[in-house]
């Protein structure tokens, strides 16, 4: 039996998201990566766009600024 589920890495950045879907079947992978910016037009391009890839696990890094 093939399983099939859609991994989301999101590295998160002052000014922009960067987004890596990977898509894992089996022993196989596919990865498809984008950029969106930290405007509301672009995080709700981003939402629609994780959206459609189905993802069903996130890995949501980032670093704070140090003081």
């Amino acid at each position: 039996m093939e399983s099939v589920y859609n991994i989301a890495g999101i590295d998160v950045h002052k000014r922009m998201l960067a987004v890596v879907v990977a898509n894992a079947q089996d022993r196989e992978l596919e990865f498809e990566c984008r950029k969106f910016g930290t405007t509301m037009s672009e995080l709700r391009r981003f939402a629609d766009w994780l959206s459609s890839r189905d993802a069903r696990q996130f890995d949501i890094a980032y670093a704070p600024k140090a003081r």
